[in-house]
């Protein structure tokens, strides 16, 4: 496994992350098989990682700075994940909305296995490998030049999979709303808050996204621009912006 061990990294981990994390790392660098389950305290069943290299970052963001932990007056019964890459935050929501209806929703095959792997214990997740899209049009997927690490998804005639709209979604679950919507998808949601937005975005109570502006400029102005009338709080959390009502 080849991971930073110079002090300052450890530094900046800790100081980032805390002390777990720290320990956490370093009991992982013993590992002889990186691939193998890992068990994260206060989380039900264990995790597989895809790749431990880029994976551990999320897992620390999700599990140790706890960066999608938001105040709810009462818990999320409906939370629809899009971008779901591996599972990690679909399981840490089903972890602490155990009675929450989860989709997690991911496009790239490799890690929808991992979804599916990671996520097969929780009843409650139910897993959808789609791109989500403003409307129902073929897509594919697109390697930026970085080695498979955040692939893309554009609208293509030859793409080989069909998206699904977060209307669709709502049918398809007998949502009257989504409670929680998180969204980290590389730069589509520029696409996804262009247009045919209204009717899934007023009934949505809390987003948490992770906005891509250096992948597609004008995602902000979008996403703003979007949500204007629907009187959201804004706060960042981490690399995320929460919006709740």
């Amino acid at each position: 496994m080849k991971l930073p061990h110079t002090f300052s990294y450890f530094l900046r981990l800790k100081k980032r992350y805390g002390m777990r994390a720290v320990w956490f790392l370093i009991k992982s660098k013993m590992r002889t098989r990186p691939s193998e389950e890992i068990k994260i305290n206060g989380i039900q069943h264990p995790l597989t990682l895809s790749n431990f290299n880029v994976d551990v970052t999320t897992l620390f963001q999700i599990f140790f700075a706890e960066e999608y932990n938001i105040d709810f007056p009462e818990p999320p019964e409906t939370i629809v994940d899009c971008g779901a890459n591996i599972g990690l935050s679909a399981v840490y929501f089903a972890n602490k909305y155990p009675k929450a209806t989860i989709i997690a929703i991911e496009p790239d095959l490799r890690n929808f296995e991992f979804l599916k792997k990671n996520t097969a214990p929780y009843q409650n997740i139910h897993c959808l490998r789609r791109a989500v899209w403003p409307t129902s049009v073929q897509m594919e997927l697109v390697d930026p030049g970085n080695g498979g690490w955040s692939l893309q998804t554009k609208a293509s005639e030859t793409g080989a999979m069909k998206s699904i709209t977060l209307d669709e979604v709502m049918r398809q679950f007998d949502f009257s709303a989504i409670d929680l919507l998180k969204i980290d998808i590389e730069g589509a949601e520029k696409e996804l808050f262009a247009n045919h937005y209204e009717h899934w975005l007023s009934k949505t109570g809390t987003i948490a996204i992770e906005l891509h502006d250096f992948i597609q400029p004008g995602t902000s102005d979008n996403f703003y621009k979007a949500i204007q009338p629907y009187h959201f709080n804004l706060t960042s959390r981490g690399e995320n912006l929460i919006c709740q009502r």
